[in-house]
């Protein structure tokens, strides 16, 4: 695995991932792979709760943990039960209510978890995320992992990396 990682246009960490069969070198889709970036303080920034119902929540909007204090930016609804969230600050905690700044509630069933990486197009390999930063976000390094999984199981092949990018206001 091969990682990219660059701060774009003063809002932006870019992040591109290429996944290469070990024997061939050629570029191949692993069967599912995630990215996780945790900023300075720890916190993990973007990923997916699992929720009772998300019909209620907008994208764009925010929602706040009725427990923890969290809050983290709807981006999407991949699914009924699913929220995902970029912007996020504090920790999600397991069972805790959550609403948004417009009508929607639910029980978190569980904490933040990974967030997948999007295909480039039709290049068989390559896969990115975007993660925007708002102007309150934390200076400094920020880190990240990023695993891809080819197969199932205990058959399953894993491949690791690690990335760094610093996050500077005002350039």
């Amino acid at each position: 695995m091969e990682l990219v990682v660059k701060y774009l246009a003063k809002s932006t960490i870019w992040v591109r991932a290429y996944i290469y069969n070990p024997k061939t070198g050629e570029l191949v889709d692993p069967t599912s792979i995630t990215v996780t970036i945790v900023d300075p303080d720890g916190v993990q920034k973007g990923g997916y709760i699992s929720v009772t119902a998300s019909e209620s929540f907008t994208a764009g909007l925010t929602v706040s943990g009725g427990t923890s204090g969290a809050t983290g930016v709807v981006i999407s609804k991949p699914d009924a039960t699913t929220l995902e969230l970029q912007q996020v600050t504090g920790v999600w905690v397991s069972g805790e209510a959550i609403t948004d700044t417009g009508s929607g509630e639910s029980t978190t069933t569980s904490a933040l978890l990974v967030a997948d990486m999007t295909k480039d197009g039709e290049n068989d390999g390559i896969f990115d995320y975007f993660y925007h930063t708002v102007a309150d976000s934390a200076e400094g390094w920020w880190n990240g992992e990023v695993w891809a999984t080819d197969g199932t199981g205990e058959t399953a092949k894993k491949s690791f990396g690690e990335f760094s990018v610093e996050v500077r206001k005002g350039l």
